[in-house]
């Protein structure tokens, strides 16, 4: 006598309570996906944000970095006002050419300020970049400031924002042996609320004729 044959069924489609149960994982799976990227997206941020500090500090610190290399003396710092003299000529070695090299124009002058009020640090010179007006060492160069401040003789360029404080270090100042330049300054919170110092040391004191 011939068996016949099993049928074998296969079930088609899902039935009601197990597609409920696939909606609901997806769902879960969907939802932890969504804050994966999510998580993902807020760390690329906050990574771009500190990217752009970095980027920001070091814009900042090559500028004064540049200034003190190429710097002859700070000829006054306090905590708010540091003034640096930069060469404006290329030493010779010609005698009118050394005059001219040892003497304090108005153009090789640069005030680095921590503007509190703003919260920036700014860098300032005279406006008239053929400016050789002659000053002795001994000129109050805050003074001065002041007086081309008020005369209109000044640029101003930023050199770093978001400055919630900024000081200047030093406890005592000779402008004949000091080289050293440093700046303590703290960011405010929407610039990453770090703490962090900019300046360096002068390449080679530049002695003044009015030096002993």
């Amino acid at each position: 006598m011939r068996q016949q044959p099993r049928c074998s069924t296969r079930r088609i489609g899902f039935t009601l309570v197990e597609l409920l149960v696939s909606i609901t994982v997806t769902a879960i799976i969907a939802a932890s996906v969504a804050a994966t990227v999510s998580a993902v997206a807020v760390g690329m941020q906050g990574q771009d944000d500190a990217a752009q500090e970095v980027a920001r500090l070091a814009r900042g610190q090559a500028r004064i970095a540049d200034h003190l290399f190429r710097a002859r003396m700070i000829l006054s710092e306090s905590t708010t006002v540091a003034t640096l003299w930069l060469p404006s000529e290329t030493f010779d070695g010609s005698p009118t050419n050394a005059t001219e090299y040892d003497t304090i124009h108005g153009n090789e002058l640069r005030w680095y300020v921590v503007d509190r009020t703003n919260r920036v640090i700014s860098m300032q010179r005279v406006s008239n970049t053929l400016n050789r007006t002659v000053y002795p060492l001994a000129t109050d160069w805050a003074a001065l400031r002041t007086t081309l401040a008020a005369s209109g003789s000044l640029v101003t360029t930023t050199v770093l924002e978001g400055v919630l404080e900024g000081t200047f270090r030093f406890t005592t100042f000779n402008p004949c042996a000091d080289r050293r330049l440093v700046l303590d300054i703290q960011l405010d919170d929407d610039h990453g609320g770090m703490n962090f110092e900019l300046g360096g040391i002068i390449d080679a004191l530049q002695r003044h004729s009015d030096c002993q």
